[in-house]
C-alpha cells in the first residue's frame, strides 16, 4: 500500500504530464509535416509517445535500482527547485539542452540560496524567505544524478538508433530542396531517491518513513527529465545518433569519476559544483562537436537531376528488403531510367509485383537490388522521394 502511494505522488506531479504533452506536440508534428509534404505519413504511429511512457519505465525502474544501491540522498529544498526549473525549461529552452541546462542551472540557484555560501542567500535568509543548506556529499550525489541523466540519453539513442529518420524538407538560398533529419525524444523517468529527515511525512502525514541506524529517511520518486533534440543534415543518421550515444556515455563515465574522486576528496561545495558545471559544459560540447562535424561534411540530401534520391524509408515495408539507405539514388526502376517520382511509379506498374531497382549509393557505387512487393501496390513499396515540383 505504501509503495502506491509514492507512485500516486509521482503521477500528481506537474513535470510529468508535462514531459507527455510535449511528446504527444512533437509525435503530432512529424506526423502532420510527413502528410503534408509526402501525401501519407512515413511512420503513422505516436511512438514518441511510445518511447516515453515504455521507455521511461523502463529506465525509471533500472535507475531506481541503480539510485538505491548507491543510497542517493538530496534536499526537498533541491527537488523542488529542480521541478520547477525543469517545467519551464519544456516550454522556453531547444530540445537539445533541456534535461543537462535544467539540472546544472537548479543546483546553481541551490548554492544561491544557500546562506553559508553566498550573501544572497543571507539576504533571503533575513527576509524570512527558505533557504537551504549545502553539503559536499549532497553535490557528490548530485553528480551521480547527473551521470545518470546523461547515461539515460546514451541508452535511448542506442536503443532507437534507426528512429530520427523523418524527411524534413528545407530549401537552400538557390531554391534546390534539401533534407534534414532530426531525433527527437524527451522523457520523464521516476527515479527512486532518498530525502533526509521526516520533511515528507510533516508535510505529507501517510508519507511512509524507515530508519537507517538513527537517521528518518523517506523514498522520493523524483521526476528526472531525459533525452535529447539533435539534427543532421548530411550524415546518416543512424551513425550520428550512435556517434552520440557513444560520447553521452564517456561524458557520463567522466561524471561517475569526478564524483568517485570528490568522495574521497575534501573539496568544498563550490569546488564540485564547478566540477559540475564543467561535466555541462562538456555536454553542451559534444552537443557543438556534433553540428560542426556535421557541418563539414561534403554530402548534401539534396534533389538530383539524374534518377530518384531516396529520402525516407517506411518501416514494416518491402523497403527493408532493399539493399538501400537514406541518400541513395536509384537510376533504374525495373531497368528503366528514372529522373522523377512520377517516372519511378510508373516504372514500377510494369512489374506489379517485383521490383528491381538499379542504385548508386553514398559511396558512389552502382548496385542491383530487388525485392517482391504488394500486388497491385506500388504506392506500398516503402520508398520515399522528392515529390515532383509543379511547373
Amino acid at each position: 500500500m505504501q509503495v502506491l502511494k509514492i507512485f500516486e505522488l509521482f503521477f500528481l506531479q506537474p513535470l510529468l504530464w508535462l514531459g507527455l504533452l510535449r511528446s504527444y506536440l512533437t509525435a503530432k508534428r512529424r506526423v502532420k509535416n510527413e502528410r503534408q509534404h509526402f501525401q501519407s505519413a512515413i511512420n503513422p504511429q505516436l511512438v514518441e509517445v511510445r518511447h516515453f511512457l515504455v521507455d521511461g519505465c523502463l529506465l525509471g525502474v533500472l535507475m531506481t535500482v541503480i539510485s538505491l544501491a548507491l543510497g542517493l540522498v538530496v534536499a526537498p529544498i533541491w527537488v523542488v527547485i529542480y521541478e520547477i526549473v525543469a517545467a519551464i525549461s519544456l516550454i522556453i529552452i531547444p530540445g537539445a539542452l533541456i534535461p543537462v541546462t535544467a539540472f546544472g542551472l537548479s543546483w546553481l540557484l541551490y548554492w544561491v540560496m544557500s546562506p553559508e555560501l553566498t550573501t544572497v542567500g543571507g539576504v533571503l535568509q533575513r527576509h524570512g524567505i527558505a533557504t537551504t543548506s549545502m553539503s559536499g556529499n549532497l553535490v557528490v550525489n548530485g553528480l551521480l544524478l547527473l551521470a545518470i541523466v546523461l547515461a539515460a540519453t546514451a541508452i535511448l539513442l542506442r536503443r532507437h538508433v534507426h528512429e530520427g529518420r523523418s524527411p524534413q524538407l528545407q530549401p537552400d538560398q538557390r531554391g534546390k530542396r534539401l533534407v534534414r533529419y532530426q531525433w527527437q525524444q524527451l522523457l520523464v523517468l521516476p527515479v527512486g531517491i532518498l530525502v533526509p529527515g521526516d520533511w515528507l511525512h510533516a508535510t505529507i502525514s501517510w508519507w511512509p518513513v524507515f530508519m537507517v541506524g538513527e537517521r528518518s529517511f523517506s523514498i522520493l520518486l523524483l521526476p528526472l527529465l531525459v533525452g535529447t533534440s539533435v539534427r543532421v543534415y548530411k550524415q546518416l543518421p543512424q551513425v550520428a545518433w550512435r556517434q552520440l550515444a557513444v560520447r553521452y556515455g564517456w561524458v557520463a563515465c567522466a561524471s561517475v569519476v569526478v564524483a568517485i574522486i570528490a568522495r574521497f576528496a575534501v573539496l568544498s561545495p563550490q569546488w564540485l559544483l564547478t566540477l559540475m558545471g564543467l561535466i555541462v559544459v562538456l555536454t553542451w560540447g559534444i552537443l557543438a562537436q556534433h553540428r560542426y562535424h556535421d557541418r563539414h561534411q561534403q554530402f548534401r540530401y539534396s534533389d538530383t537531376e539524374q534518377g530518384v534520391r531516396v529520402i525516407g524509408l517506411r518501416p514494416h515495408t518491402p523497403a527493408d528488403k532493399l539493399n538501400i539507405d537514406l541518400g541513395d539514388i536509384i537510376l533504374e526502376c525495373n531497368r528503366q531510367p528514372v529522373n522523377t517520382e512520377a517516372e519511378f511509379y510508373t516504372a514500377l506498374l510494369k512489374s506489379p509485383t517485383y521490383v528491381h531497382l538499379k542504385v548508386r549509393n553514398r559511396q558512389q557505387e552502382l548496385i542491383i537490388t530487388e525485392t517482391a512487393i504488394y500486388n497491385g501496390a506500388p504506392h506500398e513499396l516503402g520508398i520515399v522521394l522528392f515529390t515532383d515540383q509543379e511547373d
